[in-house]
């Protein structure tokens, strides 16, 4: 979501327009659509709303009915707004302001997302351009965004969707396994090749570790991926947090940045990861279903040959730490 991309412009949008009604909702009757920027390369379709008043929006729809999803793509949607709403309840910062989730079927003819847009540029895209003093200071934040977010809690483990409608799981195993399990599932229906069978053996052995976390903690999984990290570009500081559709209830230390946290990162969170036996299982059941996502994605969606070769060799070097244990 950087400012740096322009996309074509849209100007002065009819009143008439679907979005028109919902705005109206929440703004002061002469607030209007003024502009309207298609964002490309997105799973979603995506646009920025320059609003007349200054705000800016951004509205996601559903994927084309062509486009192959994953199992636990189905309801992205759903689960973005499910997470926003529950972290602007609880005075989390850097996360876009939620306005307005509609259904199947609603004015824009699918499901839809209308959030605040962040404005910034990715850590990825300003790696470079960052001291040591910078990335720590960014990875502080992030760990005490991280620390702040799973203290909201839930009774029932799973995802956003399955805990709000009753059908939660009583065990953290039992969710994780599920979900790796879909992700295993996806990866059979596209016929990607991979060591199924060691993949399963490895998780059910090592899988009774998950037993030790008994308090559903609300994860955003991909918590400090660089695509998913927003930097004012003026300071290089936090300016916002999106990928909002992967949080699970779920054991906190899932999120992505505590696969190879730094120091800054455990100090932002307040605590370090214990050296025991069940905690590095854990970690490398973590890491073996973030490999086999990468892996699966690129055979639904190209994500380069780089990226799934990258993906192959860590989970190759996953599977032997987990048989190590």
């Amino acid at each position: 979501m950087s400012p740096y991309f322009s996309p074509p412009f849209i100007s002065d949008a009819e009143p008439s327009h679907p979005l028109g009604s919902i705005l109206r909702r929440h703004f002061p009757p002469p607030v209007h659509i003024k502009g309207i920027y298609p964002l490309q390369g997105h799973l979603h379709s995506i646009n920025r709303l320059v609003l007349s008043n200054g705000v800016q929006l951004l509205v996601k729809c559903s994927p084309g009915s062509t486009t192959p999803l994953l199992r636990r793509e189905q309801l992205l949607l759903e689960t973005e707004a499910r997470a926003l709403s529950i972290l602007e309840q609880s005075g989390i910062p850097y996360i876009p302001t939620f306005v307005h989730y509609g259904l199947q079927g609603g004015s824009l003819g699918s499901a839809f997302l209308v959030r605040h847009y962040v404005i910034g540029a990715t850590l990825q895209e300003m790696e470079a351009q960052l001291t040591v003093q910078d990335r720590d200071n960014v990875n502080r934040a992030l760990g005490l965004l991280a620390r702040r977010i799973g203290q909201n809690v839930s009774s029932t483990f799973g995802s956003l969707d399955q805990v709000a409608c009753g059908s939660g799981k009583q065990s953290w195993r039992e969710a994780f396994v599920t979900l790796l399990e879909g992700i295993l599932r996806d990866s059979e229906d596209a016929f990607v090749h991979l060591p199924y069978t060691e993949i399963r053996h490895q998780v059910r052995r090592l899988s009774p570790a998950l037993e030790e976390i008994t308090s559903p903690q609300l994860v955003i999984v991909g918590l400090g991926r660089p695509s998913q990290v927003l930097l004012d570009p003026g300071s290089k500081e936090l300016a916002g947090l999106i990928g909002l559709e992967n949080a699970l209830w779920g054991d906190v230390y899932m999120a992505e940045i505590f696969e190879e946290p730094s120091s800054a990162v455990l100090e932002g969170f307040g605590s370090r990861l214990t050296e025991s036996e069940a905690q590095a299982a854990r970690q490398l059941l973590y890491a073996c279903y973030r490999a086999i996502h990468r892996v699966t994605i690129h055979y639904y969606r190209d994500q380069g040959m780089a990226a799934e070769i990258d993906a192959r060799r860590r989970l190759t070097s996953v599977l032997a730490e987990m048989a190590t244990i």
